[in-house]
């Protein structure tokens, strides 16, 4: 058992290491979604930032327009897209928008009740770190949960981050690909999936603090898929060690509860015989004293016979004698 965890764990390790020689801000190390897993391909959207910050400063953001969409969200819809990034941090990983319709809110990130499969809001500034840092992350976000959003215009599609780190300085490259609007499993928009869908001419207005940005469409290499295939089994591999050892754990916690539970019908068994065995000595013991309380009021009714029936005898003698002087 322990030398066939050692070669699956060398294997592992082998893999990432191709992995990471192959594609260098990509690394296993998050749990795997709920949901369809990621299948990124062909052409993908790379996000870049340089984050520069001054002391004392924890803020940055930044949104770049990519395209207009003018798309009306229906009772269904759900936003789909694959996302991975290289720096662990919330902030990072989100797509936005402006949006029209909605009383609670102009932009597609605030749209309210707005999350996905890991209940980790639409916001921008929300944490996908556990699910897409250094590895790819299927984002499946109900849009129609909240009846407010039937209705409402997504205008236009955007890639965004709001990070919130102490770091002053570093570069976080986000990755998207298969970015689409689906019902009932259904594709209803494609917004970007391939070359084709990468717009001649791009939005580029850009409201930005304490950062650079860049995005560009770029195209994955044979390698590349290779090694993202190379992870994926193996992070699944990993997933399925990881469920047998909860099945494990879970089975080795029944049998302790089991085994407890015999404990402790045992014990309790043991205090009611000792309970049930001190009530009969007891009430032995009661009934003992009950019967020499009876014989010791036999015996003292006894004695106040016989020393009733003496007292009589002397009066008796002491009226005859009493009698026979009165005669004389």
């Amino acid at each position: 058992m322990k030398s066939s965890k050692k070669i699956f764990a060398a294997v592992l390790t082998l893999v990432q290491i191709c992995a990471l020689m192959v594609a260098p801000i990509f690394a296993l190390g998050a749990e795997a979604a709920e949901g369809d897993r990621p299948n990124p391909s062909g052409a993908y959207l790379k996000y870049t930032v340089d984050v520069k910050k001054p002391e004392g400063e924890t803020l940055a953001y930044n949104w770049i327009t990519v395209k207009k969409l003018d798309y009306v969200f229906k009772e269904g819809d759900v936003v789909e897209y694959d996302v991975t990034f290289n720096f662990e941090e919330k902030g990072w990983g989100h797509i936005d928008g402006a949006a029209n319709g909605s009383e609670a809110t102009n932009v597609f990130r605030d749209l309210p009740g707005a999350s996905d499969q890991n209940a980790v809001p639409l916001n921008t500034s929300h944490d996908l770190s556990d699910y897409a840092y250094g590895v790819w992350y299927h984002r499946v976000v109900e849009m129609t949960e909240n009846e407010d959003n039937i209705g409402v215009t997504w205008v236009n599609f955007q890639v965004g981050c709001y990070p919130i780190s102490d770091e002053l300085e570093y570069q976080c490259i986000t990755l998207y690909d298969n970015i689409v609007v689906t019902n009932n499993g259904e594709v209803q928009l494609v917004i970007f999936k391939d070359e084709a869908d990468w717009p001649e001419t791009r939005l580029v207005n850009s409201p930005t603090s304490n950062c650079k940005a860049t995005l560009e469409m770029a195209v994955f290499t044979d390698e590349e898929l290779e090694a993202f295939a190379a992870a994926e089994a193996a992070k699944i591999a990993e997933e399925q060690a990881r469920a047998e050892s909860r099945a494990e754990a879970e089975a080795s916690r029944a049998e302790s509860r089991e085994q407890a539970s015999i404990e402790a019908s045992i014990a309790e068994a043991s205090i009611k015989a000792s309970e049930d065995e001190s009530r009969a000595v007891a009430a032995a013991e009661e009934e003992a004293n009950d019967e020499n309380r009876d014989t010791g009021s036999g015996n003292a009714v006894l004695v106040v016979c016989i020393l009733g029936g003496a007292v009589l005898l002397i009066i008796a003698v002491v009226v005859v004698i009493a009698v026979k002087k009165k005669k004389k």
